[in-house]
């Protein structure tokens, strides 16, 4: 944007300002130093991104091919990567095994409401409504008291309208020792490696919530999008049918979140991603091969949006605070979510309760993780703008 406008540009969002290998973004992510990065991404060379989808590997490398060629001397490509649905059974599932991308946030104006009378600030059943104005420039914004509409964020300048800011995150998970890891932990504390999973997911590998399923899996459930993300926190206290820090919980609190579930509307972003990376073969014991996810948000204030969530949410042992033990009121310290959040240093992680007290009791029990089964690897921040800045300013 530099070169396209001049030293004397506006300023966009801080965050994207900073960048995603900034110093101060590091320190509030607890995300590994860029010389971990993946070598491509280490120099700060990388000025865009184009994103090329479709059917099969042949037609995303015929038009990648033609774009490529279409630009000409005008661009040196630094990174390619192709990312895979996953095959059979598990399509629409992580490298992990779990449904991915079922809790999306509708969006005013655009997605059909299911219940418009009973239910008129959701698209399907717990699919909250947000203002357009959270993840493109130029619209109303979410009100943080209710579920009205707010003013738009500020432009930071005309162009900028119909633009948002993508994040981008290359995320390798390592499986065989994931599932290792979870086997191991379910032996000692007496429960099944689904169930100990499902905790630390907060749902089930179909996608069935853990809030309605709470000790087996319901494939019925789970692929029904009229009921899979119907539920809520609020009267789960004491985290008996979902942990207070199991990943769904952690990343969207709903009705749990101490600033309230208007405001939490606030934080949502636009999540998308794929695969990416073999699968995992017979006999691969240990990681041989690179896999994971390249996981994409979009959002209008990534500091208050993407930020938000992983440092504030994930990261943060205390997160969701105020919870006390149903026997004796003594304070509960959540703990990480282990799925993606991040300790300093790559440091050890614990999460409270992974035994399921259902439908009452008390057994204390934790489960410490010792290192991470998803390493960032790579990370940008994008300004994705209109098509008619990019036909009139940014050309």
């Amino acid at each position: 944007m530099t070169r396209l406008l001049g030293a004397g540009r506006p300023r966009l969002d801080p965050a994207f300002e900073r960048g995603a290998d900034g110093p101060e973004t590091l320190a509030v992510l607890n995300d590994p130093p860029v010389s971990a990065w993946l070598p491509q991404f280490r120099a700060a060379e990388i000025d865009g991104v184009f994103l090329v989808t479709g059917p099969d590997d042949q037609h995303v490398r015929r038009h990648g091919d033609n774009v490529v060629a279409m630009l000409g001397g005008a661009i040196r490509l630094i990174y390619s990567e192709t990312g895979r649905v996953r095959p059979g059974a598990q399509r629409g599932h992580e490298h992990f095994g779990f449904a991915d991308g079922i809790s999306q946030p509708g969006i005013h104006g655009l997605t059909p409401r299911s219940q418009p009378g009973r239910a008129p600030n959701e698209g399907l059943p717990g699919q909250d409504l947000v203002w357009s104005g959270e993840f493109v420039y130029g619209y109303p914004a979410q009100r943080a008291d209710d579920y009205r509409a707010g003013p738009m964020v500020p432009l930071p300048a005309a162009w900028a309208r119909n633009g948002s800011y993508m994040v981008f995150r290359r995320l390798e998970q390592l499986v065989p020792e994931f599932h290792r890891f979870i086997a191991d932990r379910a032996a000692g504390l007496g429960i099944t490696p689904e169930l100990l999973a499902a905790r630390l997911f907060g749902r089930w590998s179909s996608g069935a919530p853990l809030e309605l399923a709470p000790l087996r899996d319901d494939p019925r459930l789970g692929n029904d999008r009229l009921r899979n993300n119907d539920f809520s926190y609020g009267d789960d206290r004491f985290q008996r049918r979902c942990p207070y820090a199991a990943h769904i919980r952690k990343s969207y609190p709903r009705d749990d979140a101490p600033e309230g579930e208007a405001a939490m509307q606030t934080h949502r972003i636009l999540r998308a991603g794929i695969p990416f990376g073999p699968e995992v073969q017979p006999g691969e014991t240990r990681t041989a091969h690179s896999r994971g996810l390249m996981f994409l948000c979009y959002q209008i204030a990534i500091a208050r949006q993407f930020e938000f969530i992983q440092a504030s949410f994930a990261n943060d042992p205390g997160f969701v605070p105020g919870k006390r033990r149903p026997d004796d009121g003594s304070p509960v310290r959540p703990g990480i979510d282990l799925i993606i959040g991040q300790a300093p240093g790559n440091g050890p992680r614990k999460m409270d309760e992974p035994v399921p007290n259902y439908p009452a009791g008390n057994r204390r029990t934790s489960i410490e993780m010792p290192e991470q089964f998803v390493r960032l690897t790579a990370a940008g921040y994008f300004f994705m703008p209109s098509l008619s800045a990019l036909r009139t300013v940014l050309t």
